[in-house]
């Protein structure tokens, strides 16, 4: 082989591998790495502008693996942090910043997570509408837990989504149908029975009211 052309090529791998290394592995250290920190200084943060301000500067890093399994910790932080808070205004927030995240994701509609993605999403606005009973956050997490149901029709994160909501609404067909789904899975789960049970009794209640 000419010498020469054997340098380049030699050149040529070295920075083949260098760039492999630095896109593999140094700049997702360097995100994970970064947000786990944030993660550990939640604490100390002072407001939301501070929240979205810390955690922007980390999502927003570039990188090319990585970013979808923080933007799912992120949203299990503000699924936390929205359990501890009643504030409507806080929540929205929090909310309006964890789809701004999910939204490429969510819009990608494929993925080994894509489910667990959508089940947090549904999850974070079913709190949010149990908190302030803003309609707006039903829909959304109606929206978010049928997909999810449609995307894994047998994963339990998507089958307990859909019967919470479906409860929620009133519908009771809908909530019988996943109901008998959860328990043909798992006949022993006893909490999707007394719920089951629970609801069907309020509304023969709420039906024999209307009469």
């Amino acid at each position: 082989m000419n010498p020469i052309l054997k340098r380049v090529i030699s050149v040529f791998l070295v920075i083949a591998m260098a760039l492999i290394a630095y896109l593999g592995s140094y700049l997702p250290f360097k995100k994970s790495s970064g947000f786990i920190l944030t993660m550990r200084s939640l604490g100390a943060t002072a407001s939301i502008a501070d929240f979205e301000k810390n955690f922007s500067t980390i999502l927003d890093a570039p990188s090319p693996i990585g970013q979808e399994e923080l933007v799912r910790q992120l949203g299990s932080a503000i699924l936390s942090i929205t359990q501890q808070n009643n504030d409507p205004q806080i929540i929205k927030k929090l909310i309006t910043f964890a789809e701004k995240y999910y939204d490429p994701i969510i819009r990608r509609n494929r993925g080994m997570s894509f489910s667990q993605n959508l089940y947090v999403l549904g999850s974070i606005n079913e709190l949010a509408y149990l908190k302030t009973q803003d309609p707006a956050y039903f829909n959304s997490a109606k929206k978010y837990f049928l997909k999810a149901l449609e995307s894994g029709p047998s994963r339990p994160q998507s089958l307990y989504g859909a019967f919470d909501v479906f409860r929620l609404e009133g519908n009771v067909p809908e909530t019988v149908k996943v109901a008998e789904k959860i328990l043909s899975q798992w006949p022993a789960d006893d909490r999707t029975k007394t719920l089951l049970q629970e609801f069907l009794s309020q509304a023969d209640k709420t039906k024999t009211k209307a009469r």
